[in-house]
């Protein structure tokens, strides 16, 4: 039987008083898809409020834009699962052997604090399931399970400080993801500014950035073979 694999994007569209939009970041999404639907797994797409996810419109242009996210916008089936993405709290969690928060800067609004996120999360949790995350996407694992927080005492990345800072958004954001999981007791480590770097502890698999978006996708198909 296929392994099922759930991907949850943000639903969040808006930067925050900036009057900029946001959403999910096009080639953590991309790189992250196609290897592990070319593995032969069953990749199914989740936003937190359904319907159609959006995409950061910065990430579809240059210099963001890559050939495997051009693939991906022009890939019917690919496309369309983001754009009919079932609702979190819509999805029976117990079929898939792993969940994926991709990212882009709205999961910090969208992902902390839903509720059926971190069902699902505590659900994977306690099955010791494959749990996954990217940039600002591993800000979903602030959230608590039995009064402390899923990053609480794990080895983790996320999207540095330094690299919210590069392009402002350290002034924007509503957490910072580094700072936030240190806060909540991880031990975060960071590649310098756009290099890849992926760390796995145990059934927990995060990446720093869209460069580690493939290496994380290599990442949950060791996890999910061994």
């Amino acid at each position: 039987m296929s392994k099922k694999i759930l991907l949850v994007l943000t639903s969040h569209d808006k930067l925050g008083d900036t009057g900029a939009a946001t959403g999910t970041w096009l080639e953590e999404l991309a790189a992250s898809y196609y290897p592990l639907v070319e593995e032969g797994y069953t990749v199914d797409v989740a936003s937190i409020a359904g319907g159609s996810a959006p995409l950061d419109p910065a990430s579809l242009e240059a210099p963001w834009k890559t050939d495997t996210g051009q693939r991906f916008l022009d890939d019917p089936t690919a496309i369309g699962k983001v754009k009919a993405s079932t609702k979190i709290d819509a999805i029976d969690i117990a079929p898939y052997d792993a969940i994926y928060m991709i990212g882009g800067a709205g999961t910090v609004w969208d992902f902390p604090g839903n509720a059926a996120l971190g069902r699902a999360l505590e659900h994977m949790h306690r099955g010791n399931k494959v749990m996954a995350g990217i940039c600002h996407g591993v800000s979903a694992f602030l959230h608590p399970i039995a009064g402390a927080p899923i990053a609480k005492g794990r080895q983790m990345t996320a999207i540095s400080d330094a690299e919210e800072a590069m392009v402002g958004y350290d002034k924007i954001v509503p957490i910072l993801p580094e700072s936030a999981l240190r806060k909540a007791g991880a031990t975060v480590t960071v590649a310098p500014p756009l290099e890849a770097r992926v760390v796995r502890d145990g059934n927990l698999i995060t990446g720093q950035n869209p460069a580690s978006a493939g290496p994380v996708a290599k990442s949950i198909i060791e996890a999910l073979g061994a």
